[in-house]
C-alpha cells in the first residue's frame, strides 16, 4: 500500500543521498514541475522550480533526467534553465543528451498512418490546439471544454478512435484530463531502462510523477527505487510512497531544494 512522504522519510532519503557515489532522479514535467493548466503553452515551473533544478543539474555525480509526455522541444522554453539538462519527450520516443544529442525512436510506416488518421478523426471535434501531435502518439486535450461535458467527450474520442487502434495496431491511453494514442510499447519505461542501463546498479535512484502515464515508470523501477506519486489523495498506484501536493508547489520544491542539498 502507498504510504505517505514525511519529514522522516525525506530525512531517510537525504542520508541514502549523502552516502552515495551516484544518484539518478527522473522527475515529470506537468503536474510535478509545472501546475496543470488548461493552456499547455503557458504551464511554466512553479516558482522556485527553476533554481532548485539548477542546482540538482549542477551536481556531477547526480543525473537528473526529466521525462514527459511533451516534444523535448517544448521543455526548454517553458522551463529556461541556465544549464543544459537531459530530457526524454513524448513518452519515451525521443531522447535529448545533456550534450545536445537528439535521439528518435523509430517508427514504422502503419504507425505513422494510423496516428495520422486517429489526428483527423477528432479534426472539428476539438480546436486544433487540443490536438496534440508527437511522434509515436496523439493525444487528445480536453482541459478546455467545459467540465459537465468532459465524460461526453471522451466517449466520443474513444469511439472514433478504437476502430483506428485495432486496424493499425495502436494502443489507447487515458490520462488527466484527455486521452492518447500510441505506439505500444513506447512509454515512460524506455527512458527508465535505457537510462539506468548505463548506470551503476547500486545508484541511488528516485522518480516522481503525478498522472497515469508515470505508472509505466514506476514499474520499471525495483523495490529499492524511490517512487513518488504527487497527489491530494492517496490512489492505486505503483508508487511506493504519496507525497501530498501544498499551494504554490512548495512539495516539489521543498523536495528539491533538500536533495540538492543532501547531495552537495
Amino acid at each position: 500500500m502507498i504510504k505517505i512522504w514525511t519529514a522522516e522519510e525525506q530525512a531517510d532519503f537525504g542520508q541514502q543521498l549523502a552516502a552515495c557515489r551516484r544518484a539518478v532522479i527522473f522527475l515529470d514535467y506537468d503536474g510535478t514541475l509545472a501546475p496543470l493548466v488548461p493552456d499547455r503553452d503557458n504551464a511554466r515551473p512553479f516558482p522556485g522550480v527553476r533554481e532548485a533544478l539548477d542546482r540538482l543539474l549542477a551536481i556531477k555525480h547526480c543525473r537528473t533526467v526529466l521525462v514527459s509526455g511533451r516534444r523535448v522541444m517544448e521543455l526548454q522554453p517553458l522551463l529556461q534553465s541556465r544549464l543544459p539538462f537531459e530530457a526524454w519527450g513524448s513518452h519515451g520516443g525521443e531522447h535529448l543528451r545533456v550534450t545536445g544529442q537528439m535521439e528518435m525512436a523509430t517508427i514504422s510506416e502503419e504507425a505513422r498512418e494510423g496516428l495520422r488518421i486517429a489526428a483527423e478523426k477528432i479534426t472539428g471535434l476539438l480546436d486544433e490546439h487540443a490536438i496534440e501531435r508527437k511522434p509515436s502518439s496523439v493525444a487528445a486535450h480536453v482541459s478546455g471544454v467545459n467540465a459537465e461535458l468532459v465524460p461526453q467527450y471522451l466517449t466520443e474520442i474513444d469511439e472514433l478512435w478504437e476502430p483506428v487502434a485495432e486496424e493499425f495496431g495502436l494502443e489507447l491511453l487515458d490520462f488527466h484530463e484527455g486521452m492518447e494514442m500510441r505506439v505500444p510499447g513506447m512509454n515512460k519505461s524506455r527512458a527508465i531502462y535505457s537510462v539506468l542501463s548505463e548506470e551503476p546498479k547500486n545508484a541511488v535512484k528516485v522518480y516522481i510523477g503525478d498522472d497515469v502515464t508515470d505508472e509505466d515508470a514506476f514499474r520499471a523501477l525495483d523495490d529499492q527505487s524511490h517512487t513518488i506519486l504527487i497527489g491530494r489523495e492517496k490512489r492505486t498506484s505503483a508508487a511506493r510512497w504519496l507525497l501530498p501536493e501544498r499551494p504554490y508547489g512548495r512539495h516539489i520544491i521543498d523536495f528539491l531544494n533538500a536533495t540538492a542539498s543532501a547531495l552537495s
